[in-house]
């Protein structure tokens, strides 16, 4: 079972009790569909009671999400509601960032939400995140050279 809405600003594609590989692909060809007609750069996909799934590449899931990006580049959430379903998000995310896709996990919507509707430059926050990092490591070297 699934839902899909657009909202002002994103498609929302809600995923229920999924069990199989072939249920996933049937809902994310369906958000394509969607997406086609609604033309949103930004895609929140829920993932609820729902079975994870980590061998995405052997299934050809990644083509979905690639075709996605492809049709409007811009940023796909994904939220799990289990501990599984965030790990196979992650992989998924992984993957996806290496073929140069926009695709970030999280463990709610609210956090999805507000990274889907921030609405700086991917580079800026890029580098608000790399100045973060850099901000720790310089207080970790720090804390190092005080011993």
């Amino acid at each position: 079972m699934y839902k899909i809405t657009a909202e002002p600003g994103y498609l929302r594609a809600e995923l229920f009790e999924r069990e199989t590989v072939e249920e996933t692909r049937a809902f994310l060809d369906a958000v394509i569909r969607n997406n086609a007609n609604h033309r949103r750069s930004r895609v929140l996909i829920l993932v609820r009671a729902s079975k994870s799934i980590f061998q995405v590449v052997a299934h050809g899931l990644m083509e979905c999400f690639q075709e996605l990006a492809t049709m409007t580049p811009g940023q796909i959430a994904l939220v799990g509601d289990t501990r599984d379903l965030v790990l196979s998000h992650e992989y998924i995310e992984v993957i996806a960032r290496q073929r140069g896709l926009n695709v970030r996990s999280f463990r709610d919507e609210a956090g999805a939400l507000a990274w889907l509707q921030d609405r700086r430059h991917p580079n800026e926050r890029r580098q608000h995140s790399e100045r973060r990092q850099q901000d720790r490591r310089a207080s970790l070297e720090g804390r190092q050279s005080a011993r």
